[in-house]
């Protein structure tokens, strides 16, 4: 029975010292609450000393605004609006169609020479070669061999 008394002892001593940690911690984030206050009525005021726009402070701050975000965007811990702001700029982008992965294979496809669908001679060889959708092999050589200006003139 004393055993159990002091377990509860001992249990209301360790839940006293949390209680005491929380309110430490409550009291700091009040003060980082009153600072961010603070910090924005002054932000306010000097824009106003000089005769600037609030947004005319962002737009001289974006580049450091946008890579900080960057920076927070892998990170695990990172503020509740740094996942909404990717969420929502993940949705803007499938909406536009403007997916990652799509970008890349429209830059991997810039990279091939751009000719016209249809049939082409090597006067040379006197070979015949026909374009659908992509360069065939053999044509991709002879665009190296002689140039791409030069292969178009080839189409018959």
């Amino acid at each position: 029975m004393f055993q159990d008394y002091e377990k509860i002892e001992q249990q209301i001593a360790e839940h006293q010292a949390k209680i005491e940690e929380l309110q430490e911690q409550m009291a700091l984030a009040e003060r980082k609450k009153e600072g961010v206050i603070a910090f924005d009525k002054a932000l306010v005021n000097i824009a106003a000393e000089h005769q600037m726009e609030e947004e005319e402070l962002y737009v001289a701050r974006g580049e450091r605004i946008v890579d900080w975000l960057v920076g927070q965007l892998d990170d695990e811990a990172a503020p509740d609006f740094v996942k909404t702001l990717k969420a929502r700029v993940a949705r803007s982008l499938k909406k536009q169609g403007e997916t990652p992965r799509r970008t890349r294979r429209a830059a991997a496809k810039s990279s091939e020479p751009k000719l016209e669908t249809g049939h082409y001679r090597n006067p040379y060889t006197g070979a015949t070669i026909e374009k659908k959708k992509r360069n065939p092999k053999q044509l991709n050589q002879w665009i190296e061999e002689h140039g791409l200006e030069t292969v178009k003139e080839w189409k018959i």
